[in-house]
């Protein structure tokens, strides 16, 4: 995906995407090519190298939101999941309102 669709989907915005792409590909967790039809668009890709990794935290993950998350019932676990898409919503709709 584009560098710039990266920076827009991240939870806490980075204004400098390129600088993060440089440190995931030293990893050899991205590659970076440029767009065929518009040379300015850079392409970031996933690796197999960066898979593995990102399939290494499934478990690690899944066990902290088990922590957290545990004790709530599924009737307060749709609440906080309703309370969660407002604010991505809102936050969405502010960064459409800025650009």
């Amino acid at each position: 995906m584009p560098c710039s669709e990266i920076g827009s989907r991240m939870i806490t915005h980075d204004s400098d995407i390129t600088r993060l792409v440089d440190r995931l590909e030293k990893r050899k967790w991205v590659t970076r090519s440029r767009d065929k039809k518009d040379r300015r668009i850079v392409r970031a890709r996933i690796t197999e190298t960066g898979l593995r990794m990102l399939a290494g935290l499934d478990l690690p993950v899944r066990a902290f939101v088990g922590e957290l998350l545990g004790s709530l019932v599924p009737d307060k676990l749709v609440q906080l999941t309703q309370i969660c898409e407002t604010i991505a919503s809102q936050d969405r709709v502010t960064e459409q309102s800025e650009s």
